[in-house]
């Protein structure tokens, strides 16, 4: 069974772009991250 790192961020980049979670009307996005993929910073 695989673990995975729950992230929540306020926005994620698309192609060098922002896209805000408070314009889908969120407070942030949830992001599911493999714990092998998964860096510190």
């Amino acid at each position: 069974m695989e673990e995975y790192i729950i992230i929540y961020t306020p926005y994620i980049t698309v192609k060098g772009r922002r896209i805000y979670a408070s314009s889908y009307g969120l407070k942030a996005f949830k992001l599911r991250i493999p714990k092998d993929r998964y860096k510190a910073k």
